[in-house]
């Protein structure tokens, strides 16, 4: 399947101008943060400041990505994107173990909170903007099914949250002597870990080739509708969001001709390439004296080479 320029063009402006984006922001809360002494309002701009990094590296593989196969990736580097959530899911992680432990610190040890309305505003504006870019991610999701987009999508919300928290704990402190900002610290790293922990074992299955469900289950469908067919064994290589490789053993019902095989093929092995799937054709086992396996191919743009041709 071919790949849009536009497609490439949006999705690396999408994931760097969040970058830039997530930059300002963690600025911004870390000025903040160290103005009013509030752990929560610092945990959220360094989170921030973790989403430059994961904005960054989702730029730099989607330009990677589109690259085209070559001799020394024949499969190319679709997988990239895999690898960039999966790192960003890390970082997540990290993130949120690293407040946590510093708003249990605070349970024990809290400064007090210093409230100003120009810092309470300033907060409440990036909420505003982390919105702005979660539509952004969710419309580019919507249109080209990027996990990284996904993933960048769920990050912004989660986000709009975390910094929602923030701001209310840095609000109560004016009334409160709880450490209510410790207390909204510690809820917003366990959100992060746990969004992280989701990021990161999706990735990790996808990256360990795990079964492509919704993939393998089209396939099946597809082989499955024309008739004539009454079985299909689909086993299907995933190479990244826009390419796999699927490996299909066809039964066919008794009296189906040559001609309606090989035109059967055709069709199947055409349709699932439109949708970024290359059909391999294998023929069920033959028992023969030479115990030999008859297989036959068909290509990504639809030919097919039957077993009885090859013979």
């Amino acid at each position: 399947m071919k790949k849009k320029p536009e497609e490439r063009t949006v999705k690396i402006a999408v994931a760097a101008s969040s970058s830039v984006v997530n930059l300002a922001l963690g600025i911004i809360k870390l000025y903040v943060g160290i103005f009013t002494s509030s752990i929560a309002i610092l945990s959220d701009g360094v989170n921030n400041f973790g989403d430059v990094f994961s904005g960054a590296g989702a730029t730099a593989g989607f330009i990677v990505e589109y690259r085209k196969p070559s001799h020394g990736y024949p499969f190319g580097l679709g997988r990239v994107e895999y690898v960039v959530a999966f790192v960003m899911g890390i970082i997540v992680i990290a993130t949120g173990g690293v407040f946590a432990y510093t708003a249990m610190d605070r349970f024990f040890y809290h400064p007090l909170v210093a409230f100003s309305w120009t810092q309470f505003a300033l907060i409440a504006c990036t909420i505003v903007v982390k919105i702005a870019l979660a539509v952004a991610a969710g419309m580019t999701y919507g249109k080209y099914g990027s996990p990284v987009m996904k993933a960048q999508t769920l990050d912004s919300i989660t986000d709009c949250f975390v910094t929602l928290f923030a701001l209310t704990g840095l609000f109560l402190s004016r009334y409160v002597s709880f450490p209510v900002d410790a207390l909204f610290g510690l809820i917003i790293s366990v959100l992060l870990i746990v969004e992280g922990v989701k990021l990161f074992a999706d990735n990790f299955r996808k990256l360990v080739l795990c079964r492509d469900a919704k993939r393998t289950e089209g396939a099946e469908r597809l082989c499955k509708s024309f008739e004539g067919v009454s079985d299909a064994r689909v086993r299907v290589y995933d190479l990244g969001q826009h390419r796999a490789e699927a490996v299909v053993e066809l039964t066919f019902n008794d009296g189906v001709s040559e001609e309606d095989k090989t035109r059967i093929r055709r069709e199947i092995s055409r349709t699932a390439f439109a949708h970024g799937v290359e059909v391999r054709f294998v023929l069920p086992f033959v028992a023969t004296d030479e115990s030999e396996t008859e297989c036959g191919q068909v290509s990504s743009a639809g030919n097919t080479d039957d077993a009885e041709e090859e013979r």
